[in-house]
């Protein structure tokens, strides 16, 4: 009797198993002709990409022993793995590959679905309502902020890296900054971030993305009921806590950041503008016109300045650092900004624009230390995918992996001075062309960053002002540099900084 229903037990799993299999053999197809590293059952690469630390490093090396695009496994998800511009080319403009993979839930799960990580039908209504809100003539209208919040910087960066002569981790106050910049344009909020008791929020945001890589990187807390019992979920819940109260804070102007955050000072309170060109003020008339709920603002909110913080500091960190590295390049853009702008006060848009040299600097750091290393997205509907050999069908539901870091670090890409920093090589007027998918930092077509406007403006205008009146320098070196792959880019540690009057 007990070797029968043994017997029977195991012919129904084998049963179970090739339904299984077969219901996925349009992945394993591609797997077969597009063939990248061995995926283990159910874990698939996990092992070899679970620390964040090499994980960059381990897909720069399977890109040059097998052919890119390649597919392999992550999870039981199929996983195609993209480097180089012709394939980002034709996954960033097809229509089936828009929505954000399906790691991205990890990230929404915590913090809300705004446009960083929803998908279709969503995403499209969302990108359409909010679109105006960052629009170039808005922008302008942030500028006295940004000049604002340039000084304050330049106080912070004189009074401690000059007068009281300290060597800098300029990182921590780049973050302060924009932040500040990015609650006042979006909420109409002054928060005085130069506090020190503002570091939980930091510290929050920095937990959150680390909490959320390591599940992504780790298939086996795929599961939320495995997930739910892990210490990872307890720091998720801790950190999510206090972004939210944040969040929440910032839509209720009666609350202080005081309740959750223990500023020094208090929160000072200022009415709110009724300008259109305050995000909150824009997407308050979509509440009231019943195209959005008041928690899609919350989620909205909360993501848009995340992405915001993130990206942006860290895109202007490394340009800072690789001009300390670079004292050369740096001279090069002190003699632009003393031809272009006055000695001293705020600077105008017409200014920006004619700043050449600096967006040369900005784009040759995004292009080395692309802020977003990789993005993920999905495959929505089967599609056909072209490489020089052949064309190939990718199935529906295939996640797709694009390694913008690697793409543009790539000697097949940009060159032999591919991993150097040198702006007048791969952005000068005398620089080769390169494929226009090339330097993707804000990713490009049917879904580049909404924000990529704001970002450009905001570091071209606090890199202008740092450079007009100071030289920043340091010991460390290019190579030196040891990156952590998360949501943005990471080093694994921060160098000092020196600054000095001009």
């Amino acid at each position: 009797m007990l070797l029968g229903t043994c017997l029977i037990l195991a012919i129904w799993l084998l049963l179970v198993w090739t339904y299984f299999l077969w219901t996925r053999r349009r992945y394993y197809k591609a797997a077969w002709q597009l063939r990248g590293p061995f995926g283990w059952p159910l874990i698939g690469m996990g092992l070899q990409m679970m620390n964040p630390e090499t994980f960059l490093q381990y897909m720069d090396g399977l890109s040059h022993s097998f052919k890119a695009p390649f597919v392999s496994w992550m999870g039981t998800s199929c996983f195609l793995y993209a480097n180089d511009p012709h394939t980002v080319e034709q996954i960033f403009n097809s229509n089936h590959c828009t929505n954000k993979g399906h790691f991205y839930r990890f990230l929404s799960s915590a913090i809300g679905d705004g446009l960083f990580t929803s998908s279709a039908p969503r995403w499209h209504k969302h990108r359409r309502l909010i679109n105006p809100a960052f629009g170039r003539q808005i922008l302008c209208n942030f500028l006295p902020i940004f000049n604002a919040e340039a000084e304050v910087l330049l106080q912070k960066l004189d009074l401690e890296g000059v007068q009281q002569g300290k060597e800098l981790e300029i990182y921590q106050i780049l973050k302060k900054i924009v932040l500040e910049s990015a609650c006042q344009t979006t909420m109409g909020r002054k928060m005085n971030f130069q506090h020190d008791g503002s570091a939980v929020i930091f510290e929050a945001y920095n937990g959150l993305t680390l909490v959320c890589v390591k599940r992504m990187l780790s298939p086996w807390l795929y599961p939320e009921f495995i997930y739910r019992r892990s210490a990872l979920f307890g720091q998720q819940k801790k950190v999510v806590g206090v972004l939210l109260g944040f969040v929440e804070q910032l839509l209720a102007p009666i609350v202080s950041v005081v309740d959750i955050v223990p500023l020094k000072e208090p929160l000072q309170q200022e009415p709110r503008s009724k300008s259109k060109s305050i995000f909150i003020e824009q997407v308050r008339e979509h509440v009231e016109r019943g195209q959005l709920s008041w928690q899609d603002v919350r989620d909205e909110a909360n993501v848009t300045i995340a992405a915001t913080f993130e990206t942006t500091s860290t895109a202007l960190y490394f340009t800072i650092l690789c001009l300390a590295m670079h004292p050369t390049y740096q001279e090069k853009l002190h003699e632009e900004l003393m031809a272009e702008l006055p000695p001293y006060g705020d600077i105008s848009l017409e200014q920006l624009e004619r700043l050449t040299y600096t967006e040369m600097a900005i784009n040759e750091a995004m292009r080395l230390f692309a802020p977003v290393p990789m993005v993920i997205r999905s495959a929505a509907q089967d599609f056909q995918l072209r490489r020089d050999d052949n064309e190939f069908l990718i199935p529906s539901g295939t996640q797709i992996g694009i390694d913008i870091y690697n793409m543009q670090r790539d000697e097949r890409v940009w060159g032999p001075l591919a991993r150097t920093y040198n702006p007048d090589a791969h952005f000068g007027p005398e620089a080769p062309a390169r494929h226009a998918f090339a330097f993707v930092p804000f990713t490009k077509g049917l879904r580049m960053c909404i924000g990529y406007r704001y970002a450009q403006m905001l570091m071209k205008l606090l890199l202008a002002k740092i450079f007009r009146s100071y030289r920043i320098s340091t010991e460390a070196r290019l190579d030196q540099l040891q990156v952590k792959g998360n949501i943005s880019l990471k080093l694994r540690n921060y160098p000092l900084c020196r600054v000095k009057r001009r």
